[in-house]
């Protein structure tokens, strides 16, 4: 037998001390090249393939998929042929229980007091919605893996206004953990519609001079190899909005009362991939020109569609665009939910052939309409028609994007 050679979790970066493993890409006995991808870990940032550091056979997996990885900890044992040094921890790891080798799915643990004074385990969206309903995280009991406390029970831990009835189990019922993205997601979801006071405002819009424009750009960009959607029109159009009402691209600071204005614009875009719902983000958008916007927009859908994100094309939103029209169907209108902790988020539906009304005569235009989820600390009514109105007469009349 060759000498065992110990993983830790590494040092991904921007203050990520754990991270969720999503799938082993070897299991035990299997053969790895130096470099070669083991196992996908995601954080609160970002998903990574980590690689093996030395070529040998993996010979134990400390971690299931679904399990908390600890940064600095062991995560996986390479059977190594030839002698190298051993990074390893301080702490001794014989305390860490061996997995067997048909690691089968984490079953939910028995929610137990938690000891007083130990620092809670959470991943940073449960910390951030127990700070913001004041909730003390140490005090609340975990029912995730090692105790972990998770946005339901946060959730839990409020006084319940009403005697909720029991969850109805049916023969044939089948469990599906969320893992991963879609995870993260629930979690970001059930944090931002707990903290934030939502309201909507929808509005319609004549976009026949913006899908004349697309076309007028779709023969250039295509000897680039740059297939021009409608997004990089819509970016640049609320970017130029938000240069004129800065305070829609902020967040509402609780603790101290107040409203942090960007001066960055970074455009996250909701993106649908086989992982579930991520949010790349475009950044510093209000420096770019259209034709920029464009070639940057296209390498970021790629970088996302491919799963080859940096992390670096994950954080920093300061706000959101979501294009539910691109899934087809029939949907006009929708009421996105906030990508915390930002105060606006905009949904489109995809541009369809209507019949209206112009100078009198019944004519047929191509129809977008926009759907807006605000905050309402900051902003109000009056703010959000003037702001909508903006972006609409830009898309109406979309020479000033040139």
């Amino acid at each position: 037998m060759g000498q065992i050679f110990t993983v830790n979790l590494p040092d991904i970066g921007e203050g990520v001390v754990e991270g969720e493993v999503i799938e082993w890409l070897k299991q035990p006995g299997d053969t790895l090249a130096q470099d070669e991808p083991v196992v996908i870990v995601m954080t609160d940032k970002a998903t990574v393939e980590l690689p093996a550091p030395h070529p040998g056979k993996l010979a134990k997996q400390y971690f299931a998929v679904g399990e908390i990885a600890i940064r600095d900890k062991p995560l996986y044992d390479i059977e190594v042929t030839e002698s190298v040094p051993q990074e390893q921890p301080k702490e001794a790891v014989v305390n860490k229980p061996e997995i067997p080798q048909e690691i089968s799915r984490p079953k939910q643990k028995e929610i137990s007091l938690r000891t007083e004074g130990k620092r809670a385990l959470a991943a940073p969206p449960a910390r951030r919605l127990a700070k913001d309903l004041e909730i003390d995280i140490n005090k609340v009991s975990g029912s995730g893996p090692e105790g972990r406390v998770t946005i339901e029970d946060i959730s839990r831990s409020q006084p319940a206004a009403v005697q909720t009835s029991p969850i109805p189990r049916l023969d044939g019922d089948q469990e599906k953990p969320l893992l991963g993205i879609r995870n993260l997601m629930a979690q970001k979801m059930s944090e931002a519609h707990a903290s934030i006071p939502h309201f909507s405002y929808f509005e319609e819009l004549d976009a026949t001079r913006l899908v004349q424009l697309r076309h007028s750009f779709k023969e250039e960009a295509a000897k680039e190899g740059i297939s021009v959607t409608y997004m990089p029109f819509i970016i640049k159009a609320l970017s130029l909005c938000l240069t004129k009402y800065p305070v829609v691209n902020s967040y509402f600071d609780k603790e101290k009362n107040l409203v942090v204005v960007h001066s960055q614009q970074n455009i996250g875009i909701a993106t649908t991939t086989k992982q579930g719902l991520i949010v790349p983000v475009l950044k510093n958008v209000e420096k770019l020109s259209l034709h920029e916007i464009i070639v940057a927009y296209d390498q970021l859908k790629q970088r996302a569609l491919t799963g080859k994100l940096h992390p670096s094309d994950m954080k920093d939103s300061t706000i959101t665009v979501s294009n539910f029209g691109v899934l087809g169907g029939g949907g006009q209108w929708a009421t996105p939910i906030i990508n915390y902790p930002e105060v606006a988020i905009l949904g489109i539906a995809r541009i369809h052939k209507q019949p209206v009304v112009k100078n009198g005569v019944v004519v047929v235009r191509d129809m977008l309409n926009l759907s807006w989820s605000f905050d309402h600390r900051v902003v109000d009514g009056d703010l959000a028609a003037a702001f909508s109105h903006h972006l609409t007469t830009l898309l109406q009349n979309p020479a000033p994007l040139l």
